[in-house]
């Protein structure tokens, strides 16, 4: 039986179930799947994992964590991986990004030939310098690679920007158990028994500068120059916490923000099922799987232009609002409009529901996975 091996930094909550899909995708073609995994977690990584819900094969390598400044960053040795692939002798290996791990598989290649393939959510990003060091290590690992798995378009303009084969790349959106999100909104939702007096307003999300939640701030100190009937709910922590607490004693709109910290997967629906409109507005984000996670649960969104999922994800007033976040009151004026507008906004949450249903499942994503595989394999669907 061949054998795909995947390799990636910690389980996640988001990652299990795709990984349990695409197992069950490759099982259909007599495939075996293992994934590796760098290590269980890390600090800033708070999810309470339950490994028995991993339906794959997996094995959690020897590594150690190298440190970054950046709090958002952390990458592993994979010390063990050539004494695993040596020993089981995958078929191909699906590699993440251009990692420690990737850069491994690069140097083994000029001796022993395993394909490989790159799966990349990097983009070019608004005011990141990449090194140039950095760019020429990138399109040598490009150069040597099988094929490409590419987490949305922009992604995959990336790598044709790195010299890779357009050819070779596939489409695997970033996504999470989108079933999930929705059903437990739905229920939420029709088990309230009172209305809710406050209109909300949600950002679910890392406290951190990249994510460019003082420009929301400012949003919401315009917004409230209009209205004192809402509240935005901020669901999660990170190195900014404070700084943003102090940010909104200065902008004196503490009546109108609550700092909710960090919550686990099966606490995200309570805060999905009340919203009356979701915010991204982060600089940083090569994807935003909270944005998949909040129109699964059938928000209208207002995500920022500079996050990756916006372009594939965002049609404009059909599936939710593509905006600059630096625009205070343009954004503000957007925020106004879906809370004056509850049934239009009403209306672009399910456009944005079924959108995701259809074209971001685990499913989907899977099956991006599963092209790349075969046509490595030479067995096409």
């Amino acid at each position: 039986m061949e054998k795909v091996f995947v390799i990636t930094n910690i389980p996640t909550p988001y990652r299990i179930p795709l990984f349990n899909e695409l197992n069950r995708q490759l099982e259909e073609k007599g495939i075996k799947l293992k994934v590796l995994f760098g290590a269980l977690g890390y600090r800033r990584r708070k999810w309470e994992i339950d490994m028995s819900e991993c339906n794959f094969e997996y094995e959690v390598l020897s590594s150690k964590k190298i440190p970054y400044h950046d709090p958002e960053k952390a990458s592993f040795t994979y010390s063990d991986l050539h004494r695993v692939i040596q020993k089981e002798n995958p078929s191909v290996i699906i590699s993440n990004g251009f990692s420690i791990a990737t850069t491994k598989l690069w140097l083994r290649s000029w001796f022993q030939s395993t394909p490989y393939i790159i799966w990349s959510e990097a983009i070019s990003r608004r005011n990141e310098s990449v090194s140039l060091l950095r760019r020429i290590h990138r399109k040598i690992l490009s150069r040597k690679a099988f094929g490409f798995i590419a987490c949305g378009t922009k992604a995959k303009e990336y790598l044709i920007s790195l010299g890779s084969d357009e050819k070779k790349i596939t489409i695997g959106m970033s996504t999470v158990d989108t079933e999930f999100f929705r059903k437990e909104a739905e229920k939420i939702r029709s088990d309230l028994k009172t209305s809710v007096s406050k209109r909300h307003l949600l950002y679910i999300g890392h406290l951190t500068k990249g994510k460019r939640i003082d420009q929301l701030f400012e949003t919401i100190k315009v917004l409230s120059g209009k209205r004192k009937d809402f509240v935005l709910e901020l669901v999660g922590d990170g190195a900014e916490s404070e700084n943003l607490k102090t940010l909104a004693e200065q902008l004196n709109i503490e009546e109108f923000v609550r700092f909710e910290g960090f919550r686990q997967k099966a606490d995200l629906p309570k805060y999905l099922s009340i919203a009356d409109c979701f915010v991204f507005p982060s600089e940083y984000d090569v994807w935003g799987l909270v944005l998949v996670e909040a129109m699964a649960a059938g928000l209208p969104c207002i995500a920022s232009i500079h996050a990756g999922a916006t372009y594939d994800l965002i049609q404009e007033g059909v599936t939710g609002f593509a905006m600059d976040f630096s625009e205070v009151e343009k954004v503000a004026e957007k925020i106004n409009w879906i809370l004056d507008n509850p049934e239009k906004s009403k209306e672009i949450g399910r456009s944005a529901s079924g959108f995701i249903a259809e074209n971001v499942s685990l499913q989907k994503s899977a099956k991006g996975f599963l092209r790349a595989i075969e046509r490595i394999l030479e067995k096409p669907t």
